[in-house]
């Protein structure tokens, strides 16, 4: 007589599932970026070589990566990609921290008191929707050609979604729990600080990683307009000397200081958000 193995249901459904996935689904998320960039890559290079278009205009990918490779050399050996690259940084971190900062405050007015969502919110919205380019030349104005305007100009652009993720976060927060607050007569901060915040946490975050990508747009904006000694300065620079190679080599080394800045508040929102569950 033969024994007859049982085969758990959960891991036939498991099976049965992964072959109706499709090919894409079951490549790995790795492979699938390397694909699609190399496919942007070769079409970029195909459009450029056949297609008649000047260098002047859209280099091809091997005058940009050479462009890439003098960048990054002159970065790592203290040229003055180097010193351009420091300034950016120290101007999106300060412009970054004074964002979260307003954006906390005004979102904790605002989703924590009544005054707040009536009185202060048709402003913070009224100031979004404004075109925040065309306030450069008043930061520059007010703050000078120094570091100082592109840390402001940073933090106008960059602060309101920290404002409304924060006041949406502190609305969000479980109503049973609040009536457990009130029958213990927690008085109004200590609601917030312990209820409302720890809840608000996901909201507060997904918030401050999009501030730490419109910072940098910030500097760059408020480096346009005011000069300086950034990134920002270098790239008007070699767009008009129709160094567009040059130009593209630039763009990615704020891209990846940008997704530096949000890759560590990300690293951030895992300690915390894991601390508070």
């Amino acid at each position: 007589m033969t024994d007859q193995q049982t085969v758990d249901p959960e891991v036939l459904i498991a099976l049965a599932e992964n072959e109706r996935k499709t090919l894409i689904e079951r490549t790995p998320q790795w492979l699938l970026v390397l694909l699609f960039g190399a496919a942007v890559v070769t079409v970029w290079h195909l459009a450029v070589t056949y297609s008649g278009i000047s260098q002047l205009v859209l280099p091809g990918p091997y005058q940009v990566l050479q462009d890439l490779i003098f960048t990054l050399n002159n970065l790592f050996t203290g040229g003055y990609v180097a010193h351009a690259t420091w300034i950016t940084l120290v101007e999106v971190v300060f412009g970054f921290l004074l964002a979260s900062a307003i954006g906390l405050t005004l979102g904790m007015i605002i989703g924590a008191t009544t005054f707040g969502r009536k009185a202060i919110m048709p402003y913070v919205v009224a100031i979004n929707t404004m075109p925040k380019v065309a306030f450069a030349p008043l930061f520059v104005a007010w703050f000078g050609f120094g570091i100082e305007s592109k840390i402001m100009m940073a933090a106008f652009i960059s602060f309101f979604p920290v404002t409304i993720n924060t006041a949406a976060g502190l609305a969000a927060t479980d109503s049973n729990m609040s009536m457990l607050f009130k029958s213990l007569e927690a008085n109004r901060w200590q609601t917030l600080i312990k209820l409302q915040m720890p809840y608000a946490t996901p909201y507060i975050f997904a918030g401050l990683k999009l501030a730490a990508v419109w910072s940098v747009i910030g500097v760059v904006v408020g480096e346009y307009m005011g000069g300086g000694e950034g990134l920002g300065e270098l790239v008007r620079v070699a767009a008009s000397q129709l160094r567009v190679g040059r130009v593209f080599a630039q763009i990615l080394l704020l891209s990846l200081m940008g997704l530096s800045v949000f890759g560590f508040v990300t690293l951030l929102e895992r300690y915390f958000v894991r601390w508070r569950r």
